[in-house]
């Protein structure tokens, strides 16, 4: 029995490091999904920095088109200064002269503050196509590391099944249906289908066994399960399970 039982031990040990590595291997698109997250915001704001300053450009070339047609029209103004034959109307030109001049002023004005953003946004692209660049190469350089984690971790589940192989195989040539049983629990307790009982108690589910049965516990003459979670049980001071407990408890550890 104490054979069946440190077998079974292992088999959950087994089993146990098989799920936990799977469930980190389910979290690798995840890793993979935020870096690149990050990745995709920088380029966004590269793309927004690109269509703020294609923006400046397109108000600066309206901006100079406009002072074109502004200079034109002083122009042909002042030509038709020498053609004025009374003072009312050299004054209502000199005017309308005043007016164009002073909306060419403002249009300069603001001609020089794009100027001045236009320098600004393209400094910010520049900056901003390093840092894309820079963020690319980390995420190269994450994303292989995590997929060289995956391998890693494939392999160890590739190990850990050939060794729950060989358990299982131990198992079912002392007890055919005991497999069956650990197996059936396994998928209907939340992975866990063996547990100790310490001080009679159940160490999964925390409840007493009771005295009777679980001196008889104590024996070790067959197998028993706890009257509660129904999962197999074995007396977890007894000495011939503490090394095997102990390498586990080590092996969870690390």
């Amino acid at each position: 029995m104490h054979k069946k039982i440190k077998l079974l031990i292992e088999l959950q040990e087994c089993d146990l490091k098989i799920n936990n590595i799977q469930q980190r291997k389910k979290q690798i698109p995840n890793k993979i999904e935020l870096i690149s997250k990050k990745i995709n915001k920088v380029k966004e704001e590269l793309e927004d920095d690109l269509a703020n300053l294609n923006s400046l450009k397109k108000e600066r070339r309206e901006i100079e088109m406009k002072i074109d047609d502004m200079e034109e029209k002083i122009r042909k103004s002042n030509e038709k200064l020498s053609s004025i034959k009374t003072n009312k109307e050299y004054r209502a030109a000199l005017k309308e002269i005043d007016e164009l001049e002073e909306q060419k002023s403002q249009l300069e004005d603001r001609l020089l503050e794009i100027l001045e953003s236009i320098e600004t946004a393209e400094q910010r692209h520049r900056l901003m196509q390093k840092k894309v660049k820079q963020e690319e190469k980390e995420f190269e350089k994450e994303k292989e590391k995590i997929l060289a984690e995956e391998k890693v971790l494939d392999s160890k589940i590739e190990e850990l099944k050939t060794h729950r192989q060989e358990l299982c195989e131990k198992i079912n040539k002392i007890d055919k249906t005991l497999l069956q049983k650990y197996d059936f629990l396994r998928s209907r307790k939340g992975g866990i289908a063996i547990s100790p009982v310490i001080k009679g108690v159940c160490q999964t589910c925390h409840l007493g066994i009771p005295p009777q049965k679980f001196n008889e516990l104590i024996k070790g003459d067959s197998l028993m399960t706890c009257p509660h979670c129904m999962r197999i049980i074995y007396w977890g001071d007894d000495e011939r399970y503490q090394d095997q407990n102990q390498d586990q408890e080590a092996k969870e550890t690390q």
